[in-house]
């Protein structure tokens, strides 16, 4: 599989839909799916709190109903690949932090006799306990620490040598310079292909923090301190462009793929386990992965999907859902622009640089059209 492009998607909640994957791999040409992701729910037996709260299947509170799923998926090929991605700073200092550590202990015990071998840690000094205690695993770090400069992932490298992987922020994913020198130079890299977020959103952190305290009952403000503080003004910005948003976003788009593959990348992976909550969730997330990898082959399979479909928990789906591939496809930015000029980016969007706007501009009036063809309003934009 050495030319082969490898995804890494969330593991399903059901054997059926590992079913469905394996059927998939088999469709597919150019990529296949090779290893699934996931973490406990926190209601869970041995959730330890280094994990994010993604996963909301709190019913599943025993170990086995998660054993089941995993062990047969790691019989059927795939790797399995668990989360410890917290961002919050260990608690090193609070009495309870040792026995966070036993059920740290404990649950890499049941993980590898499961046969789950691979981690994905945010922690720098997690990291180095589970190396030193747990060399049996192998470790990779987490897109959660959000690195976007290549002395940031050298550092790592040293820091860390054993680490096998590193996911870099989605901000630099159209920095074509970086990757290709990263990958080349310093360590192997997986690139989030289909993260909604804002560019550059200022809220970040914050929000990867809510991943963490899930649980924790907070103090309310319906002024400031609101639980949905972050997502809130992430949408006011999202939709007050709907556009550009969808044509500055570093999400990358199936037929973009195979020019990440000639800088030398070839593991990708697809965002997506906080949004499966039932059979219909996660059929409809398996559906959208299929398509996606068969866009990757021939984008001409994909024309007639929704282009939303393909930006991950994005609040436009609603205002977009009519715009299909092929209605948009030559307005979006062209990806070769990023491979000339994607490290200026950081430097100089939306000042010396207006290439994205233009885009977005072109992209509103096509839906436009579409809107006065239906005999409906113009779509318009919130402005200031």
């Amino acid at each position: 599989m050495k030319n082969i492009n490898k995804f890494s998607i969330p593991l399903p909640y059901s054997k059926q839909s590992i079913d469905m994957i394996i059927e998939i791999n088999k469709e597919v040409k150019k990529s296949k799916i090779t290893s699934l992701y996931f973490s406990l729910p926190s209601s869970n037996e041995l959730f330890t709190g280094f994990e994010q709260t993604r996963n909301i299947l709190l019913d599943k509170t025993d170990f086995e109903f998660w054993h089941n799923i995993a062990f047969y998926a790691v019989n059927n090929g795939f790797d399995v690949i668990y989360c410890l991605n917290s961002t919050r700073p260990l608690q090193i200092n609070n009495p309870e932090f040792i026995n966070q550590i036993k059920r740290l202990d404990k649950l890499l015990e049941v993980l590898y006799k499961t046969g789950i071998y691979k981690l994905r840690v945010a922690s720098p000094k997690l990291l180095t306990y589970i190396n030193h205690y747990f060399p049996q695993f192998e470790l990779y770090c987490s897109t959660a620490n959000d690195y976007k400069i290549i002395q940031e992932f050298i550092n790592l490298k040293q820091i860390h040598p054993y680490l096998m992987q590193a996911v870099p922020s989605h901000n630099v994913n159209k920095n074509f310079k970086l990757l290709k020198n990263i990958q080349k130079s310093v360590i192997d890299i997986e690139i989030m292909v289909n993260e909604g977020c804002l560019q550059g959103c200022s809220n970040r952190f914050e929000h990867e923090a809510a991943y963490t305290d899930g649980n924790i009952q907070l103090f309310t403000d319906e002024k400031i301190f609101y639980e949905s503080y972050c997502k809130k003004n992430c949408v006011k910005i999202e939709q007050s462009n709907p556009f550009l948003y969808l044509a500055k976003g570093n999400h990358i788009f199936p037929w973009e793929i195979d020019e990440y593959s000639k800088i030398g990348i070839k593991h990708f992976k697809l965002a997506g386990r906080d949004g499966i909550r039932d059979s219909s969730s996660e059929a409809h997330f398996i559906k959208m992965t299929e398509a996606y990898l068969k866009g990757v082959d021939n984008v001409k399979d994909i024309e007639n999907y929704p282009i939303i479909n393909f930006v991950y928990n994005s609040a436009l789906k609603y205002i977009l859902k009519d715009l299909k591939v092929k209605d948009v496809i030559k307005y979006l930015p062209d990806i070769k622009h990023f491979e000339k000029y994607g490290e200026l980016c950081a430097s100089i969007c939306g000042t010396e640089c207006r290439y994205c706007f233009k885009c977005g501009e072109k992209i509103k009036k096509v839906l436009n059209k579409q809107k006065r063809e239906n005999n409906n309003m113009p779509f318009c934009v919130i402005s200031k």
